[in-house]
């Protein structure tokens, strides 16, 4: 099963430093032309640093900030109908993206509204939200409420409690839910087909579109230079917990 799934991101990686155009597995030799390629090509290299990263930065940041904040109250607020407002934030994981997409296109449309940076931001700020509340939530249920007591009988308020014991217990998870935003934001082309702005095209997007005019292995660079900074970003998050963990 791990060979499984492994294969066809080997592929992708083999492919991309193959000195010729031709889509061969194995290779003859290893060469980083499609690399050079993809940086000197300005509509590649202004997807991925002025529209993937910026887009999947803000909507990570957005997403982290809600989710943890819904996490909270669905978990310590007492409120009437807890279930329901907790489905109503799963449903960007129940609804297929692309549907998502259109009904936010059609809304955009409906309000006068053009797509562009702002819409791709909030799409994908949906998305990242459901993960954020799922990894932040469990995280929270799992903390021993006797800890806030114990800081409130040395002097703390509820609030203070709350800042100095509980949200540094939280770190790891909300830093989790927020790594999980930003890789369904980086990664997502279903939703960004309808939201995004013709001056918002993410890199998901231009290698789709790159499918259908030119097949050369440049989409395989840059498909393995996805592959680099979400593995990197993981590899950098389990780094850090590890350390906490040390600590």
């Amino acid at each position: 099963m791990l060979a499984f799934l492994l294969a066809p991101i080997l592929v992708v990686i083999g492919v991309s430093f193959n000195p010729t155009s031709a889509f061969r597995i194995p290779i003859g030799a290893v060469s980083m032309r499609w690399y050079a390629r993809f940086f000197a090509t300005p509509t590649f290299r202004d997807a991925l640093f002025l529209v993937s990263l910026p887009v999947a930065l803000a909507a990570s940041a957005l997403a982290t900030v809600i989710g943890s904040l819904a996490a909270i109250g669905l978990v310590r607020a007492r409120i009437a109908a807890r279930g329901a407002f907790e489905s109503v934030f799963m449903l960007p994981l129940l609804i297929p993206s692309i549907l998502l997409g259109a009904a936010m296109y059609l809304v955009s449309v409906s309000l006068g509204f053009r797509t562009n940076f702002l819409t791709l931001v909030l799409g994908h700020m949906l998305l990242g939200i459901p993960y954020v509340i799922r990894v932040v939530g469990s995280a929270l249920v799992a903390i021993d409420p006797r800890l806030e007591e114990a800081a409130r009988s040395l002097g703390c308020t509820p609030v203070q409690a709350f800042l100095r014991v509980v949200v540094p217990n939280l770190r790891s998870s909300i830093l989790s839910g927020a790594t999980f935003a930003f890789i369904v934001s980086f990664s997502d082309i279903n939703l960004a087909l309808f939201v995004a702005g013709p001056e918002t095209t993410t890199l998901p997007i231009q290698i789709y579109s790159q499918i259908f005019w030119e097949g050369d292995p440049t989409i395989a660079a840059a498909s393995t230079v996805q592959i680099i900074i979400v593995g990197t970003l993981i590899l950098l998050m389990q780094k850090i917990f590890k350390i906490r963990v040390g600590l």
